[in-house]
Formats: structure tokens, C-alpha cells, sequence
């Protein structure tokens, strides 16, 4: 077969009868994007360590197919990627030559870095499948973790186990802080789902909703306790109401940012006491984190261009005592491993983001991606979740730059179940 017989095939098979069936497309999201979902108790509880191996293989096989996917997209289909991605790819590689200068753990940055970058081209690949595609992808293997946790809580209140470094309390999605990044804008995809499909949020919706917010209350994280309160006030008293313009590209941006002057520069928590310690039963200090964000501080002024590179976990010391604690914010984390330039590339990419949020800051969709990001934007001002446990907060971060694409799909849905 000549090469342009070779590529007028390849060009017409997605058109084929087969690849164009909507169920053969959400099943192969799903399975593409279900282990980066993994339970993070696995490997932790004795004799999950097979199960943890299979799942990381699979990662690696999705992540395999995620790039040829996309090198097939661009040289074929010739799409671009989006100005998103290309700016969190470029913060990821300023993050990595600091790693690779500073002598860190390269297995771990290898690990970091493809698991990333993967889950971006996931995203963008299914959403050209459109916009219920990606929301499909997300939605059906959080589900599946997250009432697993939920039943999980309920039988084992007190966490199934101990492990990790630090001998953490662990339940199935791991440690309770971990569970609000995934939980919160998990949120935002089921009611947008919900839109998307029925023109409503369904009763179904809600009980997800409710499903997840008891994840969080059970477990009581400050840190998603925060989250959840910015996303439960939306929902409840703001969405398709007309103060819901609060919500927007530009609040989202000035809660993360006012957060970081108001309580991590200028430490003007004294003024929330009543609220820290009466209703979150959180010292002002935040569990140390003062402390931790003062080392920060001095380490990022030390090596403010390039930064210390990222450590692993446990293992290679970052900031004080021989142990590695990670800066609890974000946006001293991001300098912490990438410097200033790994900075300026977050801020725009996050900037970019929200842009189209604010052009379309009127329309009910464009609202609700904002309040996310702004739920986000609260909790990353305790956790740095610049991880694969950040991986859900990505999403909404690539996602914003569609928010047109969703608008317009929604559209159709309304035109459909009016007619």
C-alpha cells in the first residue's frame, strides 16, 4: 500500500460504521481513562500490591495510546492543541529540567510527568469526540470510586488502614484530604453532564451530588470541608439565578489569589478566629502549615529561577527535619519545583482558562466551571494537589478554555427537548 492510499484509510476511519456507534466510543474512554482513577489504598493494604502493579500497567498502556492518539490528531487531522495545554506542558518542563539539575529521582519525574500529560491528551482527544464524550469519560469511573468510598465509610468509619510515611489513616481514595480534588469538581461534571444530556439537573444528579458531599463530611477534611462549601452555595442558592454572575473567571482567579496574600503572606487569619477554631476545629497555624509555608518562602529565594525540582515523597528531604513536606500551597509549590518560569506558565495557562469563562461569565455553564475553579482555587490554598491527585482540578482547567463548545451543545439539548 502506497504511503497516500495509507493515510486516505486512516483518514476515513473514524467515519467507519463501527467507530462512529456512541457506546463503542464511551467504553473506550472509560477503559483509557479508568486508571487514573486508581484507589489509592492500593498498594498501601497488605496484599494489594498485584492489584497496583495491573493498574499501573494499564495507566501506561492508556497513556501509550493517549500519545499516538494524539500524534495521529495532529499529523493527520491536523488539530492544534489548545493554548491550555500547551502552557501546562510548558510548566511541566521547566519542572522537570529543575528536577533533572538538581540530581532528583528521574523514575519519579518519568512517572510524574507521563501520567500529566497523558490525562491532558485524554481529555482533549475525547472532548473532539465532543463535549457529552468527555464528561462521559470522567464521569463513569469516578462514580464507581466514589460510592465504593462512600460504602467503604460506612462500613469502616475509622479508615480500613494505616500506611504511607507518615502512617496516614487510608480509605479507599486515600487519605481524607485527598478525596476533595477528585469529589469537588466532580461536581461540576455530574450537574454539566446532567445538562448536557436532559437539559435539567436530574434527580440522578443531585443524589451523586448528595453522595459526594457526604464523602467529604464523613471523612471531614478542612481542606475539602472549604471546597465543598463554596460548591454546595452555588448549587443551592446561586446556579440559573441571577447572582450567579458571582461566580465568574474573575472571582475564581481573586479567591485563589486572595487567599495566598490575605493568609499565607500576611497571615490575616487572627480576623477568622471564630470561624478557624469554632467551626473547622483548626488552630490558626492550620496544622503547622505556617511553619511549612515560611520554609517555603526561604527555600524559593534561595533558588528563585529554577527551583528545587520535585522529591519524592518520604525520601529525599525538601524543606526541613530530613523529611520532605511539600509547600501546602500552590502557589508556592509551583515555584518550589519549577521556579519562576514554571510559575508565569501555571498563572497563564490558569489565565487563559478562565478567559472564555468570563465572555460567557452570563450563561449558566460558564457560572458553574467558574464556581469549581473557585472551590479549587480555596482548597489549593492548603494543598498544593499539583499531582495526579490533582488530576480532576486539571481537567476543569483545560475544560474552561471549552466552555463555548458546551454552551453550544447545551443548546442543541434545549432545542431538542423543547421540540
Amino acid at each position: 500500500m502506497n504511503p497516500a492510499k495509507l493515510m486516505a484509510y486512516l483518514k476515513a476511519l473514524p467515519d467507519r460504521p463501527f467507530f462512529r456507534n456512541r457506546t463503542v466510543h464511551i467504553v473506550f474512554w472509560v477503559l483509557l481513562a479508568a486508571p487514573y482513577f486508581k484507589p489509592s489504598i492500593l498498594g498501601v493494604l497488605e496484599g494489594t500490591e498485584t492489584a497496583e502493579t495491573l493498574v499501573n500497567c494499564w495507566r501506561l498502556l492508556s497513556a501509550a495510546v493517549a500519545c499516538l492518539l494524539y500524534a495521529w490528531r495532529l499529523l493527520v487531522r491536523r488539530k492544534r492543541p489548545s493554548p491550555v495545554l500547551l502552557l501546562l506542558c510548558g510548566y511541566l518542563f521547566f519542572v522537570s529540567v529543575s528536577t533533572v539539575l538538581n540530581g532528583r529521582n528521574y523514575w519519579f519525574l518519568m512517572n510524574y510527568v507521563v501520567t500529566l500529560v497523558s490525562f491532558f491528551l485524554l481529555v482533549e482527544l475525547s472532548l473532539a469526540d465532543g463535549p457529552e464524550m468527555v464528561l462521559d469519560m470522567l464521569f463513569y469511573p469516578l462514580t464507581v470510586v466514589m460510592l465504593s468510598n462512600l460504602v467503604l465509610l460506612c462500613i469502616y468509619p475509622a479508615g480500613i488502614c494505616r500506611g504511607g510515611t507518615f502512617s496516614y489513616v487510608y480509605h479507599l481514595m486515600g487519605i481524607d484530604n485527598f478525596l476533595a480534588p477528585f469529589l469537588v469538581p466532580y461536581m461540576v461534571i455530574t450537574v454539566l453532564r446532567s445538562e448536557l444530556l436532559w437539559g435539567r439537573c436530574t434527580l440522578l444528579s443531585w443524589f451523586l451530588v448528595g453522595c459526594a458531599a457526604m464523602n467529604l463530611l464523613l471523612t471531614w477534611s478542612t481542606t475539602g470541608i472549604m471546597g465543598l462549601g463554596v460548591m454546595l452555595l452555588f448549587l443551592l442558592f446561586f446556579y440559573k439565578t441571577r447572582a450567579e454572575v458571582l461566580f465568574n473567571g474573575l472571582t475564581s482567579m481573586l479567591a485563589g489569589f486572595g487567599l495566598f496574600w490575605g493568609i499565607v503572606i500576611f497571615r490575616l487569619q487572627n480576623l477568622f478566629a471564630f470561624f478557624i477554631e469554632g467551626v473547622l476545629h483548626k488552630g490558626l497555624s492550620f496544622t503547622g502549615r505556617t511553619d511549612i509555608w515560611d520554609a517555603a518562602e526561604e527555600a524559593i529565594l534561595k533558588q528563585p529561577w529554577l527551583g528545587w525540582g520535585l522529591a519524592q515523597y518520604g525520601k529525599v528531604y525538601r524543606l526541613r527535619k530530613g523529611k520532605y513536606y511539600h509547600a501546602h500551597n500552590a502557589l508556592l509549590e509551583v515555584p518550589m519545583e519549577g521556579g519562576i518560569c514554571a510559575l508565569v506558565c501555571f498563572l497563564l495557562a490558569l489565565a487563559v482558562s478562565v478567559g472564555p469563562l468570563l465572555v460567557h461569565r452570563r450563561h449558566p455553564y460558564a457560572c458553574l466551571m467558574a464556581a469549581g475553579l473557585m472551590a479549587c482555587a480555596v482548597m489549593t490554598s492548603m494543598e498544593s494537589y499539583l499531582d495526579s491527585n490533582g488530576i480532576m482540578i486539571y481537567a476543569l482547567v483545560l475544560l474552561g478554555w471549552h466552555i463555548a463548545e458546551f454552551i453550544e451543545a447545551g443548546d442543541r439539548t434545549l432545542s431538542r427537548v423543547n421540540a
